[in-house]
Parts: structure tokens; C-alpha cells; sequence
């Protein structure tokens, strides 16, 4: 055998297998493509995006997963029969109190036996007159008194006893000398086969919704960044993939170059991905604005899908750069050229039908869940329709443009309607951020904004009453203890708040000095009428949320009678809402509702707002993502245009044509989809401000404005930017055989 062919066949078996050769031309493609530097950004942070919402729905499911766990081991095991069930070991009572504004629930328990089972994470039956407390309630409360408020604390809660760690809870033990056991329920023991209505899962929207929220703030926004991270400069792209069918290339060669190309920025972006699960895996994390604590613990039980998350979008963002790169039509020749950018003849025509389902397919649909998927699904199929229709719009606006260049004779103008009207996908790809933003921002305005009309008034109500009024219901007409009376503030005066259901009528009646200070009459002998409208503003608030309104009185009396007591200071003063809960705590009974004038319908209104506050969080994350995908369809858009008009001074005999080119190419579609964008947030608003979820959801014009501003002022700059670009590369052009 000769030595040259040893060395042939040496060097054959030395050489890499097609598929690593194919991964490393496309590797070395993306390292000289156009806008190079901004697509490795762009698709690292489409991976990150994708990633981050795989985990965000796989910790939801978790989250919820390990609340239901723990919600059945602490529900009470109800006894068979009465309360003289002998085989009851406890009796148990839920009530609720409100610490921060926000609603928490309180369990009385009361053991009958030295056995008596231990509710999770209490280590020790505390004594009569004790409470254990979760850590967030002892930390949230303690300017509020809470560590004194259902007597001395005994201990905290543990976490296994806890739907999360930051939820607040408390378990009561009564004082010995309560004896309105009547209402408790005689249990068993704890560790229900399925979890009961308690505690935090009280106050939690249901999983659908925000499932809901995190597809339709997450995983649009994400899937959007992808297609723009995967098009970026895909000029080359599909110059090369033209080449490639040319020469016999398969799809496997086509998506090995894709692959290849792509592999490291992706490969990054995974990384981090990867840092952000263990991050959340090492401990309890809390979440910004929301301020929910997820547990460690679940998470880990879900940590198999936690680091799957990094591998899942990085083959997903792959994925979708192998299918945003179709191959060549053969029957249109073998010649490698640069492929037009078609749309779906079908999609396209789906947008008026997804507006149609989002403004009106609410107002058909039987209940709440369903009017919201309804909602969702309309909201978004426009966002992900609208670009193409936009598109679709552009071929006839840049056929009509160009019809008018040829006749004035203006070149900018030709040059820019034949681009439209032959480059449709790259108007959907310069355009669809700015349209997807405006909806996605003023989605998640409107949703923070929620509240129902009685809860805003509430809000108005307290802040003109304050807590210079303070309500108690007794829920029975009963004497009040004098040592409850003993407990309040300096300089409380107590009066009775009775109703006549049957008239509709309610009269203030108490001791004379009381009256005075809400300047009512004071008339022993029979009931006064009082004019609401002229009255106090606490009597008119009371009378507007605490009676029936068909008629309101004052008598004196020394004998007061009603099941509200009503506590007024002096003029001026604000009384302490927190001592009042700790006297009626210590002496009224278990769970005893002390609040201010509307004080339930402002405790609901702060859980909205609570609970609105996720919408804030997936709605930054969604503009976060919305903007970078902004940013790269600019700026690899401003590229693209920059070197394919290069030649035009030499056609035009001038540069002035730049700007105009520019102006019809990047500024124009861009403040047409400004307000394509706006015109479409108002009507896709429409259920929530005057339709089916009208609930006091409102416009922020203010917001609007600014986002407004904020894309002309960003169109102006691509113009600028594009047209001062293409005329300094002109200066360097030379005809090329590309």
C-alpha cells in the first residue's frame, strides 16, 4: 500500500462526522452574521424568558400542590354527632381578623381530653388565654398589638402547619371564663382526606386564573422575544438556506447550520436559567411586589421539572429557530436568493374573529371562570393575529405607496412601497413588539385597577371617617360587660346600634354625652328622626353602610339596646382599633368583628389589590420581555436596511433619499403601529370598563400617554438612526458579486 494512500485514508478517519461540521459552519455563521452581537443577546434572553416562565408554572403548580397538602393535614376531622359526641377530642371555631389591612383567619380550638391531638406544626397545647402565632402574622402585627391581642403568645406556628411560609395564621386558645362554646364545632382530631376551606387558600384566586395570568403575560411575551431573537438578521440566513437546498442540503443540514448557530447563545441563556431553579431550590424565595413566600420544600418536590426548565426552553427556542427558517420552494427554480417573507393566507383574517371573542364572548359565557378563559383566549389570539394582519395591510399600503412615488416622481417613496409590499414579514417583525406592548401594559393596568364600586367608595368612606367611629358587632342584643367598657381608650363613649329589619329603620341609642358628640338630639322619653344629610359625617356614613336605609333615629337611654356597639371619641380624636380588638378579645367572646365605619368593604378592596398585584408582577416581566423584543426587531431591522440600500446614491445621483427611504420604511409603520396599538388596547378593554368585567376597572391615560410618547419618540430615533446608517455605509460600498 503506498504511503499517500495510508495518509488518505489516516485523514478520512480523522475527520469529523457531517453533523459536528454542519454544527460548526453554523456556529462560525452566527460569529460574522449582521446584527450578530444583538441576536447572541436576544436569543440568551428569549431562552432565559422561556425558561423563566416554565418554572414560573411549574412553581404555581407546586405552590398550590403543597398548600392542598397542607391545608387536609390541619383541617378538622368533624365528630358524628353533637356537641356531646363522646368521641370528640377538641371543639373548634375559624373566625377571622384583619392585621395590615389585609384579612387573615383565626382558630379558636379548645381541648376536651389531656390527649387531645395537636393541630400541625403546635408543638404544645398553650394554657387558656394563649394563642400561637405564624411567624409573618408576629411580624406584620407588631405595631398593631397582635402579640397581645388573643392574650400572651405561647409559640409559633411551624412551617409544616403553614400553607406558606409567610401566610398568617393563629391558632386561639379561649380563656377559661368564655362560655360561648355553643358555636364551636366538636372534633375529632385533624387530617381531612381533603383539604377544607382554611386559611390562606381562602383568599387565593383559583389555579386557572393564574395559570392564566403567567400564559398570558409569560409565555406570549417569551414566544414573541423568540421569534424576533430567531429572525434577527435572518437575511443571510436565508440566503444560506437557499445555498444549502442548492447543493442538496436536506432539512437536517438546514436545521444542523440553524442549530449550530444559535447553540451558544442559547446554551446561556439556559445557564442562567439553570442558576435562577437552583437559586429558588437552595431556600424560601420571596416574590418582589407580591411579597408571597414560596416554600423551599415545594419546589424541591417539583425540583425534576425545576431543572428540566433550562433544557425545555433551550429546545424549545431551538426549535423555533430550525422552523422560523423555512427551505427554498424548488418549483420557484434552484437559483440561492433571498426568500420572501410570506404570511398564512388564513391567519391573518383570524384577528377581527378573536376581537369579536374577547369584546363579546364574555357577555355570553354562563360564569366568571368561563367569561375569563373566554376573555384570555380573545385578548390573546389578537396579539398574536394582529402583526399579521398589519402585514397583510402593508403589502396594499406599500403597493399604493409605490403607485404614488412613480407619479410625483418621488424615488423614497418607490423605493419604500416596493420594500413593503415585497418584504411584508420584516413590517410584522418591526411592528409587532410596539402592538403587543401597548396591550400587554394597558392589560396590566386595568387589572391592577380592578375593584368594585362599593369597594372604592369604602375606600372614600374611611378616609373621611377614619377610625373616629369604630363598629363592634355582638350579633346578639346582650348587656355589654362593664370591664369591656373599662378597657377602652380614654375618652370613649360607647352607644347601641339597633335595626328593625321588618321597617327598615335603625336607631342610635346611648347615654347623652355619646349623642353630643355626634351632634344628635338627646330625647329620653321617645326616638328622634334624624336628617341624615345635615347630620355628622360618621352618622351619615353609618347610616349609609349599617342600616337599611328607610329611616334612622336617636333616643337617650341608659339601658342601651342593639347588637352593634358604636364607639365615638372626642372631637378629633382617632381611636385605637387594636386596643378596642384586645378588650373585646378578653371579654365579648371569640372572633367578635371590630372594624371601622365600611371596614369589611375595605378589607375586600386591599385583598383585590393584593391579589392585583400578581398581575403587576407578570406584567413587568411581560414589558421587560416586550421591550427587549423591540429592541432587537430595531435594531437588526435598522441593519438589514442599512446594507440593502446602500447602492441607491448611485442609482439617485444623491443621499437625501436615505431619509426619505427610511422615513416610509421605519418610522411610518412604527407610529402606525402606535396607534394601531392604543386603538386596539381601548377596544379589547372594552368587557373590563363598560362590559362584562366592568368593576371599576379605568383608563390611565396618564400611562398610556407615556407608553405613546415613549414609541414615536423611539420611532423618530430608528428613522434617524436607519437613515444616517445607510448613508455612511454608503461611502464604503462597493459593487460585489453577493
Amino acid at each position: 500500500m503506498s504511503r499517500t494512500t495510508r495518509t488518505s485514508r489516516a485523514i478520512r478517519g480523522r475527520r469529523a462526522p457531517l453533523w459536528w461540521q454542519l454544527l460548526r459552519i453554523g456556529a462560525a455563521a452566527g460569529r460574522e452574521a449582521s446584527a450578530g452581537r444583538a441576536r447572541f443577546v436576544a436569543l440568551a434572553c428569549a431562552t432565559l424568558s422561556v425558561g423563566l416562565v416554565i418554572s414560573a408554572l411549574t412553581l404555581v403548580f407546586a405552590a398550590y400542590e403543597g398548600r392542598d397538602v397542607r391545608d387536609a393535614a390541619r383541617s378538622p376531622l368533624h365528630a358524628s354527632g353533637g356537641a356531646a359526641t363522646s368521641d370528640a377530642s377538641l371543639l373548634y371555631r375559624p373566625t377571622f381578623d384583619v392585621v395590615d389591612n389585609l384579612q387573615f383567619q383565626v382558630v379558636y380550638l379548645l381541648p376536651l381530653r389531656d390527649d387531645a391531638p395537636l393541630p400541625p406544626g403546635v408543638s404544645a397545647w398553650p394554657q387558656p388565654g394563649q394563642a400561637v402565632l405564624s411567624p409573618a402574622l408576629l411580624a406584620a402585627g407588631r405595631d398593631e398589638g397582635i402579640a397581645t391581642r388573643y392574650g400572651a403568645v405561647a409559640g409559633t406556628i411551624g412551617e409544616q402547619g403553614l400553607a406558606s411560609p409567610g401566610e398568617r395564621f393563629a391558632y386561639v386558645r379561649p380563656p377559661a371564663a368564655l362560655d360561648d362554646t355553643a358555636r364551636m364545632w366538636p372534633v375529632t382530631g385533624f387530617g381531612s382526606p381533603a383539604p377544607s376551606g382554611i386559611g390562606e387558600g381562602l383568599f387565593v384566586k383559583p389555579l386557572y386564573l393564574l395559570i392564566g395570568i403567567a400564559v398570558f403575560m409569560g409565555a406570549i411575551p417569551a414566544a414573541a422575544l423568540s421569534v424576533s431573537a430567531a429572525r434577527a438578521g435572518s437575511d443571510a440566513r436565508d440566503q444560506r438556506t437557499a445555498l444549502l437546498g442548492a447543493l442538496g442540503g436536506g432539512r437536517r443540514a438546514r436545521a444542523l447550520v440553524n442549530t449550530g448557530e444559535a447553540a451558544l447563545p442559547v446554551a446561556v441563556g439556559a445557564v442562567a436559567v439553570l442558576a435562577a431553579s437552583l437559586w429558588v431550590l437552595s431556600g424560601d424565595t420571596r416574590l418582589p411586589w407580591v411579597g408571597y413566600v414560596l416554600a423551599a420544600a415545594d419546589a424541591r418536590r417539583w425540583a425534576w421539572a425545576m431543572m428540566a426548565a433550562p433544557l425545555l426552553a433551550a429546545a424549545l427556542v431551538l426549535l423555533g429557530v430550525v422552523l422560523s427558517h423555512p427551505p427554498q420552494d424548488r418549483r420557484e427554480g434552484v437559483r440561492p436568493r433571498l426568500l420572501r417573507s410570506r404570511l398564512p393566507r388564513w391567519w391573518p383574517y383570524l384577528c377581527p374573529f378573536m376581537v369579536f371573542i374577547a369584546v363579546r364572548g364574555p357577555g355570553l359565557a354562563p360564569n366568571p371562570p368561563t367569561r375569563l378563559l373566554i376573555y384570555v383566549i380573545g385578548v390573546g389570539g389578537t396579539i398574536l393575529t394582529l402583526p399579521s394582519l398589519i402585514g397583510l395591510a402593508a403589502v396594499a399600503a406599500g403597493h399604493g405607496l409605490a403607485a404614488l412615488g412613480r407619479r410625483t416622481g418621488r424615488s423614497g417613496a418607490l423605493v419604500s412601497g416596493r420594500w413593503a409590499a415585497a418584504w411584508p414579514g420584516a413590517t410584522v417583525r418591526l411592528t409587532a413588539g410596539v402592538v403587543i406592548a401597548f396591550v400587554l401594559v394597558g392589560q396590566t393596568q386595568l387589572w391592577v385597577t380592578r375593584n368594585t364600586g362599593p369597594a372604592v367608595q369604602a375606600q372614600q368612606t374611611v378616609k373621611r371617617v377614619g377610625t373616629s367611629a369604630v363598629l363592634v358587632e355582638l350579633r346578639d342584643d346582650k348587656p355589654v360587660p362593664p370591664a369591656f367598657l373599662g378597657e377602652l381608650p380614654p375618652g370613649v363613649q360607647a352607644l347601641r346600634l339597633g335595626v328593625d329589619h321588618a321597617k327598615g329603620t335603625a336607631e342610635l341609642n346611648g347615654p347623652c354625652e355619646a349623642l353630643q358628640r355626634l351632634a344628635l338630639p338627646c330625647t329620653p322619653d321617645r326616638s328622634a328622626p334624624v336628617e341624615s344629610r345635615n347630620a355628622d359625617v360618621r352618622v351619615r356614613e353609618l347610616y349609609s353602610w349599617d342600616t337599611p336605609g328607610r329611616g334612622l333615629f336617636a333616643r337617650q337611654t341608659e339601658t342601651p339596646k342593639g347588637s352593634v356597639i358604636v364607639l365615638v371619641g372626642r372631637p378629633g380624636q382617632q381611636i385605637s382599633v387594636p386596643a378596642v380588638k384586645e378588650a373585646a378579645n378578653r371579654h365579648l367572646g371569640m372572633g367578635v368583628p371590630v372594624e371601622t365605619i365600611a371596614g369589611s368593604w375595605l378589607t375586600a378592596a386591599n385583598l383585590d389589590d393584593r391579589q392585583g398585584l400578581w398581575v403587576l408582577l407578570f406584567g413587568a416581566f411581560a414589558v421587560i420581555v416586550i421591550a427587549v423584543s423591540i429592541v432587537v426587531s430595531n435594531l437588526a431591522e435598522f441593519v438589514r436596511f442599512s446594507r440593502q440600500i446602500t447602492a441607491l446614491s448611485v442609482l439617485s445621483g444623491n443621499r437625501t433619499i436615505y431619509l426619505s427611504t427610511a422615513f416610509f420604511t421605519l418610522f411610518l409603520p412604527l407610529a402606525a403601529a402606535s396607534l394601531i396599538g392604543l386603538a386596539t388596547h381601548y377596544w379589547l378593554a372594552t368587557p373590563m370598563t363598560a362590559g362584562s368585567y366592568s368593576d371599576g376597572a379605568t383608563h390611565s391615560w396618564p400611562v398610556l400617554a407615556l407608553v405613546l410618547a415613549t414609541t414615536l419618540a423611539m420611532a423618530l430615533l430608528v428613522w434617524l438612526w436607519g437613515a444616517y446608517g445607510a448613508a455612511r455605509l454608503a461611502h464604503r460600498w462597493r459593487p460585489t458579486a453577493d
